[in-house]
């Protein structure tokens, strides 16, 4: 947070954490990468996995629930699409929460930004008409 406020990055929002997060950050080097910002959310000291992100997510209540599109504080030209968790609590403007974790929720050759995050429609199986499944009864030759 101390190295996002030197560079000019910090979110307006996140200065209501700033007293807490200077104190515990205090004497310790920045990580590497620094942070993925999106203009609601923020996460700190992020570490990628193949299917997300994990860090320490600053939010702002309109972020929670929602797909952003993250730029990586070291490299501002790479973006990443995530999905922000829920707040855990809704009252709040802005909420911080440690370990959080951000699934990609958007393929480079994707459209729809929330594809990813939806269970297939029967229609989209191949072999499937998307009809609800029909039990035939016994055969009494009468139509």
């Amino acid at each position: 947070m101390l190295a996002l406020c030197e560079q000019r990055q910090a979110p307006g929002f996140a200065m209501a954490f700033y007293d807490s997060l200077a104190t515990a950050g205090e004497g310790t080097p920045p990580p590497t990468p620094l942070a993925l910002l999106a203009e609601d959310a923020l996460l700190l000291a992020p570490v990628e996995h193949h299917d997300g992100w994990q860090g320490l997510l600053l939010a702002e209540d309109t972020a929670a629930g929602q797909v952003r599109t993250f730029r990586l504080a070291d490299d501002p030209q790479q973006l990443v699409t995530l999905l922000v968790p829920s707040a855990p609590d809704a009252a709040a403007p802005a909420w911080a929460a440690e370990d959080s974790w951000l699934p990609i929720a958007q393929s480079p050759d994707s459209s729809d930004p929330r594809r990813e995050l939806l269970p297939p429609s029967p229609r989209s199986i191949p072999g499937s008409t998307g009809d609800p499944a029909t039990t035939l009864g016994p055969d009494t030759g009468v139509a």
